[in-house]
């Protein structure tokens, strides 16, 4: 773990030792538009809307293809309601070649199962800011593979219900998620062969998919990994950090609308509740100490680690959400 500085530590409530002042005023910018941010209900995106594959902006060498996954027939009950029903989950591919050149080396190639962040109420795999971050780690890890003369990886990006209308409220989004796991699972890629990953809200998402994968009769994934979990839906154990670029208050506003009455404080809703055990994945977790929500990832790590299982924290010094 890197060098970790406390709150106490810190010389202003406004900045970090390692900023300029460039930084941090360019960083509160962004925390005065993001703090002002409000979810919006009552207005959903279509199925074909939110299949759409974007025609500019792809980054160079990557290709994008999406594909429908069916609900699964295997939803464990903890995720059924009577209201809330499975629905199909575009499914957002990204190679560094066309997809169908895969076709045969499924048992080879590994997967990463990304889901995004933005409160459960925004966001889409299809984003620029997206786009970018996943062409820069097929870059990375094609050019590890060629190296190793394996098949290069694949990233797959489901667009799930967001929690802007009824219908797609809590567990709207965990549906969707578990079906394009076995969507995946279906299409002949070995679990093993699969990283569950997230970002943000994201983040909870890929650890409480992971859980609920341990309740179903799908094999587990191969691996987790979690850029900034927000996995404390309570709240209860953060304490606001005013350099953040995203105020506890905007935290707080999309998780109640996201869970709608399901309570915060389930294993399901919250991912630092879940009752890890031994044979947990493999799991990296990765935050920074100027980040609002830093102590998801410590406590998931540590519940991790307690029951036996094999989990890495890595703080970044002066980081904030990513």
């Amino acid at each position: 773990m890197s060098n970790t500085v406390t709150i106490s530590e810190m010389s202003s409530p406004l900045t970090r030792p390692t900023w300029t002042p460039a930084q941090a005023a360019a960083l509160h910018g962004i925390r005065n538009t993001i703090g002002a941010f409000k979810p919006t209900f009552g207005q959903a995106e279509s199925l074909a809307e939110r299949a759409r594959v974007p025609s500019e902006g792809i980054p160079e060498g990557i290709h994008i293809s999406c594909e429908l996954a069916p609900p699964s027939s295997q939803i464990p009950a903890s995720i059924h309601s009577t209201s809330i029903q499975p629905d199909q989950v575009p499914i957002f591919f990204y190679t560094d070649g066309p997809f169908e050149s895969l076709a045969d080396a499924k048992k080879d190639v590994k997967v990463i199962l990304h889901l995004h962040g933005g409160g459960n109420v925004s966001g889409h795999p299809t984003e620029r800011r997206f786009m970018t971050f996943f062409s820069r780690i097929l870059c990375a890890l094609g050019k590890k593979s060629s190296a190793l003369g394996s098949s290069a990886p694949i990233i797959a990006a489901p667009s799930r219900r967001l929690a802007t209308v009824a219908e797609n409220l809590f567990p709207a989004a965990l549906q969707d998620i578990f079906s394009a796991y076995h969507h995946l699972i279906l299409k002949g890629f070995p679990a093993e062969n699969i990283t569950i990953t997230g970002d943000s809200a994201g983040g909870n998402s890929a650890v409480v998919l992971t859980y609920v994968i341990s309740q179903s009769t799908l094999p587990m994934p191969g691996r987790v990994a979690l850029f900034s979990p927000d996995a404390d839906l309570t709240y209860a154990s953060y304490t606001s950090i005013p350099h953040d670029i995203i105020p506890l208050s905007t935290y707080k506003a999309c998780s109640s609308q996201y869970l709608g009455n399901f309570p915060a404080n389930d294993p399901l809703a919250s991912g630092v509740l879940i009752p890890f055990t031994a044979s947990w994945p493999k799991t990296l977790v990765m935050t920074g100490t100027a980040d609002n929500v830093a102590e998801s990832s410590r406590r998931i790590v540590s519940g991790i680690q307690k029951a036996g299982g094999i989990a890495e924290l890595v703080e970044y010094t002066d980081l904030t959400h990513a």
